[in-house]
């Protein structure tokens, strides 16, 4: 149901199954969003806007078209790189996994202190009730203050 507002990993669950590839999925779209091929910026872009969903999206021939073309443009350079180039990128690629991790760490304390301050900013029941809706303070106050 496309409607124009961003969308959060939540909601790539359909596709992704679990929380780790929804996250996965999420980082790679917005990193296509922004990334050198038009065809996946558009289509990365119409999913984190909602204006596409990601099923839609990856059952679109024109967009997997693009995904398979450039996984076959990286797969070919592979190919052609020589031992000492394979050694760096194995270099850069474990550097970008640490990265990675980090941002996993960040991401989830992240969730974790929201879920915190949600949790502490919920009243408990028996402190909520009428005349107080917010369930906190006291006993409603009275002289001057009450109502007439």
């Amino acid at each position: 149901m496309p409607d124009g507002r961003k969308v959060d990993r939540g909601e790539l669950l359909d596709v992704a199954k679990d929380e780790e590839r929804a996250r996965s999925l999420h980082r790679t779209l917005r990193s296509l969003s922004s990334g050198p091929d038009p065809k996946l910026r558009e289509m990365a872009t119409a999913v984190l806007r909602g204006d596409l969903t990601a099923e839609q999206a990856f059952t679109d021939p024109e967009y997997m078209a693009a995904l398979f073309s450039g996984a076959a443009e990286v797969r070919r350079a592979g190919e052609k790189r020589s031992a000492a180039e394979a050694r760096e990128a194995g270099g850069r690629f474990d550097d970008w996994q640490q990265e990675r991790r980090a941002e996993d760490e960040r991401e989830r304390a992240e969730q974790d202190a929201q879920r915190h301050v949600a949790e502490t900013r919920s009243v408990p029941k028996h402190l909520a009730g009428p005349g107080r809706p917010s369930g906190l303070g006291g006993p409603r106050p009275e002289g001057r203050f009450r109502q007439r």
